[in-house]
């Protein structure tokens, strides 16, 4: 390396676990932090854009280490395998990009970048929930957006009995949705191409093959495309096989296209800005006599509602 500078590192890469993890890839790893040029956040996840998204040939970073072109493989691998980088392999090389990054976190440099999609601005308002909306405090016992988000995904997920589907991952989830007011989405060509590859892994892996049929390409572009966190189209197509599972004649029967888990995914993703947005709507004012308990508020019976339809239909599910 022809000049030499500083730059800012965590003490918590010092700890025990992150050797065990790692070990000599270390070196990559700081390299990478170094050469961070600017962080974007997307799907909640702080991305460190490592030399401007400029794709690093093998051979390049062989020579800054003096080490062998195998060397460096294995430390790319044992990086992404632990989630500490993320790798997308173009034509001409490697494109990196540093997980939880804080290169810039004391400088505020940190961007989070515009959707291209039209819509987003009309998802981000209907899950304005526990920012200013909730800053005003309409009731101290006022269930927020998070309670109903949790209860509309519950409602998606009962009577599938999938151990996929777990307490943890479904508060993840929520958390993830209902955040979305103090985030967006970024969605340029390198974001969509890695989304695109996730998605395409993600299905894959469920279908237990190596390679996607021509027909999954076209769904599997669009689904990237859209103002949708990678966490609920990952649990959409998740929901798609859990429900295919129950619905299915034979067992031999099996999910022949991505263009199903399409429809699961935005289907159930648009009923949820939709009961959010009606949960969210404006209630008629209403006058409690004096000496009279106080009512439910407004929102109170519209959550009671979901959770009522909710036990309806899994009452139903199960006659």
């Amino acid at each position: 390396m022809s000049e030499s500078y500083p730059f800012p590192t965590y003490s918590g890469l010092l700890e025990p676990k992150h050797y065990e993890n790692i070990g000599m890839a270390i070196w990559l790893f700081l390299w990478c932090i170094s050469s961070t040029t600017k962080e974007v956040q997307r799907d909640g996840i702080t991305w460190g854009i490592v030399l401007g998204s400029k794709p690093v040939k093998i051979d390049y970073l062989s020579k800054q280490f003096n080490i062998n072109r195998s060397t460096i493989k294995r430390w790319v691998d044992t990086l992404e395998e632990h989630d500490y980088i993320r790798v997308t392999r173009a034509p001409y090389g490697l494109i990196f990009e540093v997980r939880n990054s804080k290169k810039y976190t004391n400088q505020r440099q940190l961007e989070i970048a515009p959707s291209e999609q039209r819509d987003s601005s009309k998802m981000h308002h209907l899950l304005d929930s526990d920012g200013a909306n909730m800053n005003h405090q309409q009731c101290k016992n006022e269930p927020s957006n998070k309670d109903i988000i949790k209860t509309l995904i519950d409602r998606l997920i009962d009577g599938l009995n999938d151990v996929r589907f777990s307490e943890e991952r479904c508060g993840v989830l929520t958390t993830v949705v209902a955040s979305l007011s103090t985030r967006q989405i970024h969605l340029d060509d390198q974001t969509i191409s890695i989304r695109a590859a996730e998605i395409e892994r993600y299905y894959m892996a469920r279908k237990n093959r190596i390679h996607p049929v021509g027909a999954d390409w076209v769904p599997i572009q669009r689904i990237s495309k859209m103002p949708i966190p990678m966490e609920y189209i990952t649990f959409g197509i998740d929901l798609a096989f859990a429900r295919h599972a129950l619905t299915k004649r034979w067992p031999t029967d099996e999910i022949n296209q991505f263009a199903y888990c399409e429809k699961v995914i935005i289907g159930t993703w648009n009923r949820l800005l939709s009961d959010i947005a009606a949960y969210n709507s404006p209630a008629e004012a209403e006058v409690v006599p004096i000496g009279q308990a106080q009512r439910r508020t407004g929102k109170q019976r519209r959550l009671d509602d979901l959770r009522r339809k909710a036990k309806e239909e899994r009452e139903r599910g199960q006659s």
